[in-house]
């Protein structure tokens, strides 16, 4: 294998400062290992919150950042039957995106399809795959009233609402800025709030004349999380799947909401879950995300493409106050 570039973290804390880039060797794949020769990889909060050391404990140093991207085959180790060199792939199931060449196990390559662009397939996992499970099984079959959809104006944000909408269902969106309020443009909403003009919470008592939310899907925790969760009608789910304020939800919430239900729904938790019990659910449920990305409800815009050289600027330029769509970071040329 030729000598490659990748990103390092070498320690914990913000991403724009400690990630760096070098260049290695990587290994040739072993017994039932590929390598996949990776093209754009996608940064997502999942990414940067891994970085800052939240989840020290289950995060050995050094390491590559980099749970989304697609790639092509390279080569193939022994015993490798279904993959082909040539044949493009997202390699899930573990870090290590954000470099040139990934060598990974065959079993965790799934195909791309074929109408997806690379930008598309780039984004087709996480958020996409994210949002469809949470309005399936937490939404959809329990049949819900009232939904709110906090970080509203975010690119899951949006695509939940589009999800919410495809079911008949018009949710609340809060969102944290007036500017978000204009991203909303074209949804269908019973309500838009922003927390600059009133409380998330309160403004959904409001709305709701005192009766409460049925469903909450919580993308920021913390204070504004457990607002949210306070103003649960009984038997409501809060649903936190994200922690874009940094903090988590504090841990007096359950006992003070006994009557509700409060899920933390980890992606990676669900895919390694159907991966180990029903492999075919996990391809099942990529093929219906892609299809919702090719057909614009699960469609990530994107901000911009850095090459893996210059991935500090494209951490910065994540960081920028309203930014419009997803940074990617190019792997080849």
């Amino acid at each position: 294998m030729p000598r490659s570039l990748r990103s390092i973290v070498r320690e914990f804390g913000p991403a724009a400062e400690v990630v760096g880039t070098e260049e290695y060797l990587p290994p040739r794949p072993g017994p039932g290992q590929v390598a996949v020769r990776m093209r754009l990889a996608c940064v997502n909060p999942s990414d940067l919150v891994t970085i800052s050391g939240a989840y020290a404990s289950r995060t050995v140093l050094p390491f590559v950042p980099g749970f989304e991207g697609v790639g092509v085959v390279a080569e193939t180790g022994p015993d490798v039957r279904d993959l082909r060199a040539g044949q493009r792939v997202l390699p899930l199931g573990s870090a290590g995106a954000w470099q040139q060449t990934k060598v990974t196990d065959a079993r965790w390559c799934f195909p791309v399809h074929p109408g997806l662009t690379d930008q598309q397939a780039a984004t087709a996992y996480i958020n996409p795959l994210t949002a469809l499970l949470m309005v399936r099984h937490h939404v959809l079959e329990p049949g819900a009233g009232t939904v709110v959809v906090n970080a509203a104006a975010a690119t899951i944000g949006r695509m939940l609402i589009r999800m919410l909408n495809r079911a008949g269902i018009r949710p609340i969106a809060v969102v944290r800025h007036p500017r978000g309020l204009t991203r909303l443009a074209g949804t269908e909403l019973t309500a838009a709030v922003c927390t600059a003009d009133r409380a998330a919470g309160q403004a959904v008592r409001e709305l709701t004349r005192g009766l409460g939310a049925e469903v909450v899907l919580d993308a920021v925790g913390g204070a504004e999380g457990a607002e949210l969760g306070r103003a649960l009608a009984p038997g409501g789910t809060l649903v936190h799947y994200g922690l874009l304020s940094g903090h988590p939800l504090p841990p007096e919430l359950p006992a003070e909401r006994r009557d509700v239900r409060i899920v933390l729904f980890r992606l990676r938790d669900w895919v390694h879950r159907a991966h180990a019990d029903a492999p075919d659910r996990l391809t099942d449920a990529l093929t219906e995300a892609f299809g919702l990305v090719l057909d614009g409800t699960a469609a990530s815009p994107v901000a911009g493409e850095y090459p893996l050289a210059a991935v500090r600027q494209a951490l910065e330029r994540d960081t920028e106050p309203g930014r419009r769509g997803k940074v990617l970071l190019r792997l080849t040329g």
